[in-house]
């Protein structure tokens, strides 16, 4: 593995290259996740972006290594979701990745966002892409269901086989636009599974039907992680934070939760936070840019709330927060965070207890203007202030994602290069931050 040199001034140890060209199929790498799954075995996700390092349209699968000893050493990088396409605009994705690991069942869940060729954020249809439950294809102004891996028409089967690849019997994929038959041009929002440790994966679900609404457009992960609550009335409940646009232009983007009870087979979608500027505050349909609301992260505080850190468009230029004390389904009113400046970027968080201290970890870039001197803070009063620091990065920095490792140290995965050609990790304990107030 490669070693990046890093001066001790910045951070004690030495940060690893988890996702380049060299462990990999494509030249570019973004939007890290990293999950404990326990037993000292560690998940990292990455999309590895094919043509160029840009969002959709753009081929993204979904690729993971795994560690076995805390971060230490990793294993060879594995596919877990492939998608299609030989050039940029006739490619399908799986952007942006949320992991959620649930040590009652060993299962770690992977929530992401699905495109057709051509499709990105701003150009998805207001729609589920979904007809009484069933996947829509087009073709020729006519709309199709599959249904048991067949195309019917006005309830009548048309004798087309489809594969869960977007294989279709007479030729083509309706994925990367090769067939005659296509997907609705919106975004899908995609659950896939492994019960071996990430080794494996099961076939992904769409949770379309279940959490969006047909007036929405895009819809996707918050770049990260999800939480399972382990506390009050809620423990065990899942929880991934998903963001999505009311509008096509503008987009109006705004978050709101999603949580199954019942281990990931059925999920529901909770409220958003009300902002002000919102009219009316409710159901708003007047929606200034200052008040959108995007990539979000959740923790747990000690009393069994859920504290949001949200990422924002507002120019006051601070993380915004929102609590909720419900599990999830709703939030308070949102505010700013004075001791968490954003350039307006996704910001990574993290609830864990230490020692028997319970902490809350932020990581972003330390900036009002532009991605740069990423910063890891620790709050030890649930939250309300960040008195603890430590620069990971001086120079870029956008995405990151962090995991409370089984030997006591905080694994953190991150992008300190706006060319996007690989992505690192690193780990750091938690005293070495308390040994660094106002920093």
């Amino acid at each position: 593995m490669n070693e990046i040199s890093i001066t001790e001034t910045e951070i004690s140890s030495k940060p690893i290259i988890i996702f380049s060209k060299a462990t990999g199929n494509a030249n570019n790498y973004r939007i890290p996740s990293v999950c404990y799954m326990e037993n000292n075995r560690v998940l990292s996700v990455a999309d590895e972006r094919f043509f160029g390092c840009g969002d959709n349209p753009n081929r993204i699968d979904k690729v993971v290594r795994i560690s076995n000893d805390n971060g230490e050493s990793w294993g060879d990088q594995i596919t877990a979701v492939r998608e299609m396409g030989l050039s940029k605009n006739k490619s399908s994705a799986a952007i942006d990745a949320s992991t959620l690991y649930d040590p009652s069942t060993d299962t770690v869940f992977l929530l992401y966002s699905h495109t057709p060729a051509g499709v990105g954020i701003l150009n998805c249809k207001r729609t589920t892409g979904y007809f009484s439950g069933n996947k829509v294809l087009v073709s020729k102004n006519r709309k199709y269901e599959i249904r048991n891996n067949e195309l019917f028409w006005n309830n009548r089967s048309i004798k087309i086989k489809v594969d869960s690849s977007g294989n279709i019997s007479n030729g083509g994929n309706y994925k990367d636009g090769t067939s005659v038959f296509k997907e609705v041009p919106t975004s899908y929002l995609m659950l896939t599974k492994s019960h071996d440790g990430g080794q494996t994966w099961d076939v992904p679900i769409c949770l379309n039907n279940s959490v969006k609404s047909p007036r929405w457009g895009f819809i996707g992960a918050c770049p990260g992680s999800g939480i399972r609550l382990t506390r009050n009335s809620n423990a065990g409940r899942l929880v991934f934070p998903i963001y999505y646009g009311l509008n096509t232009f503008p987009l109006n983007l705004t978050f709101s939760c999603i949580f199954s009870d019942d281990g990931g087979i059925n999920w529901s979608i909770g409220t958003p936070p009300e902002v002000k500027g919102r009219f009316p505050a409710k159901k708003p349909f007047i929606i200034p840019q200052r008040s959108w609301l995007s990539e979000t992260q959740l923790c747990e505080l000690e009393n069994g709330d859920i504290q949001a850190f949200i990422r924002n468009h507002h120019p006051v230029k601070r993380v915004m927060c929102a609590k909720s004390t419900d599990g999830g389904l709703t939030f308070g009113k949102v505010f700013f965070h004075n001791d968490l400046p954003q350039p307006i970027c996704q910001i990574s968080a993290l609830s864990f207890l230490h020692k028997g201290i319970n902490m809350i970890a932020v990581l972003n870039p330390n900036s009002e203007i532009k991605r740069e001197k990423g910063t890891i803070r620790l709050s030890i009063d649930g939250g309300k202030t960040f008195p603890y620091s430590k620069v990971l990065s001086e120079g870029d920095f956008a995405y990151s994602s962090i995991a409370y490792l089984g030997d006591g140290n905080l694994g953190i995965l991150y992008e300190d290069n706006l060319s996007h050609n690989d992505i690192k990790f690193v780990k750091i304990c938690p005293d070495d931050l308390l040994c660094n107030e106002g920093n």
